[in-house]
């Protein structure tokens, strides 16, 4: 069982998030929950199997296990393609890439334009990037742009066929 598993199972009363709760949790973050301890809101997330907490946003988050503060750099190191981008904001989830807002798309697991574009990145995937996610991300836009083209009946059949044999 993980530090986070562990955690998450120590505090029963979980409370519900403000808007300002929200705010402050970065993206990164897939888990999280709100409770009361020694009479603070205490917020408290999963980064990697490890617990971490905060009480206060102005204050860094800090490892559960062993009280030291997560580096920013961390944070954002743990965003693909962190080291191309500029600006970045592991709360808001926004950065600039090439002079342009690009965003974090959750489910997607990949950076996007605001007209939901997926940003294709000029170098090699940095450490910690899912190259396959965004690999498999621009092989299915090809696909579906190539489909958007006028094609030619017949060949469109011969192809069905092909791939029914």
């Amino acid at each position: 069982m993980s530090y986070w598993e562990i955690t998450y199972k120590r505090y029963s009363t979980k409370l519900a998030p403000t808007t300002e709760d929200a705010h402050n949790i970065p993206i990164i973050f897939p888990e999280w929950f709100i409770t009361h301890n020694k009479g603070d809101r205490v917020r408290f997330a999963q980064f990697s199997d490890e617990a971490v907490w905060n009480i206060n946003p102005d204050d860094p988050w800090i490892y559960l296990q062993t009280n030291l503060a997560v580096p920013q750099e961390t944070l954002e190191a743990a965003l693909p393609y962190f080291d191309q981008l500029t600006d970045l904001d592991v709360y808001t989830r926004l950065a600039n890439y090439n002079g342009k807002i690009v965003a974090w798309h959750q489910p997607t697991q990949t950076w996007k334009y605001h007209n939901n574009r997926t940003v294709h990145f000029n170098q090699t995937p940095t450490k910690g990037t899912n190259s396959a996610l965004n690999s498999e991300e621009e092989a299915s836009e090809a696909s579906s742009n190539k489909g958007s083209e006028k094609s030619d009946p017949d060949e469109d059949t011969a192809q069905v066929e092909d791939l029914l044999r």
